[in-house]
């Protein structure tokens, strides 16, 4: 069985009607899962905290930016 062409414009909103018809998929949730801690089932209504090794990336970007800002700019 054949089947009618698909041009670029009809493919792409194929494709983009699957993937709002999939929240659990994309770019954000893949950071998020990878970020943050899972979820606890028996906590619904909690927000995940972020991973520890992220937050000590944070602080450790943040004293970094704030040193080269005070010894390049304000100094």
């Amino acid at each position: 069985m054949m089947q009618e062409r698909v041009s670029a414009e009809e493919m792409h909103t194929i494709i983009q009607r699957y993937f709002d018809g999939r929240p659990d998929l994309g770019f954000s949730r893949a950071i998020a899962a990878h970020v943050l801690e899972p979820r606890s089932p028996f906590e619904t209504e909690s927000f995940p905290r972020p991973q520890r090794w992220f937050v000590l990336l944070l602080l450790i970007a943040s004293a970094s930016a704030a040193a080269f800002a005070y010894f390049n700019l304000w100094h």
